[in-house]
Parts: C-alpha cells; structure tokens; sequence
C-alpha cells in the first residue's frame, strides 16, 4: 500500500519521526506542503532544507513538494497524482477533511507520539527563544537543524511574552499538531 504522509516539516520533529517508524511497513512517502518559495513565520524553512533534514534520517524515502492551492481539489488531485498514494496520513484535519470530502483514499490521522510536547511550532518557539530545543527533533536531525537556527531565527515568528501569558491563549498552542 502506497501512503502519502503530508505536513510542513518546519522542521522535523519526533512527532514526525514516530509516525515514520509506523509507517515502515508500507510503501511511505512525504508530502511536503507549503511548497513556495518565500520563508514566512510559520515556514521558515524552504523545501530544499527540509528534503535533506528528513533525508538525513530517512535517506531512502521519496520526498514529494506540493505548493497552496486556492483550490482545495486541485491541491488534492496535485498529490494523488505525483503520489498515486491509496492512503493519506496527516496531522492536520483540514488536510485529512478535504481527502476525505473529495477522495475515495483511506484517510489516516497521523499519531504524532505525544503533540503537546513534539511540535515543530514549539521547535521554532525553542529556537526563537534560545531555549533548548534539541531534544524535540530525532538525533540524526540535529546537527543541520543547528546550522539552520539563524534562518530560523530570522523567518520565523518573533515571539514576544508579556507578563500574564499563557500557553492556551497563544495561537502556536495548537498550530503544528
């Protein structure tokens, strides 16, 4: 079976890395979404960075780039295509609502291990912070992401704490599950 796992990697993190490793059996391959070619807060890193971290781990697996879509179909119809996948795997529920509204595929909600603690927005919230951030991301990971902090740094969200924060009101709670 040909399963097609779609996220940002931004970057890879243990969530990823589990939902790999259970997936090993089956013909797996990444979507990488969010494919453009500008850095934005919530992808500070560009598809040619993120291709060699995952490589870096999982040298043998195919890595696809699939760039937004205003339309959702056609979006859809871009992966089923380059993928010709029969299952979906995804963190992201609007990703697995629209494969379920306009596909005929089996729809998998990817199993992140444990996605409060190993999300790739609490990666880049670390980084941004200069709070350890290392041992959110599988070891093999490491040494590239380290040498990616300053893009990091520079693309991604600024995170500015006032006195009183909580972590339910902030936005990247719940961002990268």
């Amino acid at each position: 079976m040909a399963t097609a796992f779609i996220g940002r990697f931004q970057p890879l993190h243990n969530g990823h890395k589990h939902v790999i490793e259970n997936h090993q059996n089956e013909e797996l391959m990444i979507v990488l979404g969010s494919a453009g070619k500008s850095r934005t807060d919530n992808n500070p890193l560009n598809v040619e960075e993120r291709k060699n971290i995952i490589h870096e781990c999982f040298p043998k697996i195919e890595i696809y780039a699939v760039e937004d879509n205003e339309s959702d179909k056609k979006w859809m119809n871009e992966i089923i295509e380059k993928t010709r996948a029969d299952k979906i795997v995804s963190g992201n529920q609007n990703v697995l609502n629209i494969f379920k509204q306009m596909s005929n595929l089996e729809i998998k909600e990817a199993d992140m291990h444990d996605p409060e603690i190993y999300s790739a927005t609490e990666v880049r919230r670390r980084i941004n912070g200069g709070e350890e951030w290392s041992y959110l991301v599988p070891e093999c990971a490491r040494k590239q992401i380290k040498d990616l902090i300053e893009t990091i740094k520079k693309s991604g969200t600024q995170y500015e704490f006032k006195p009183g924060w909580k972590k339910e009101n902030a936005y990247h709670g719940t961002a990268d599950k």
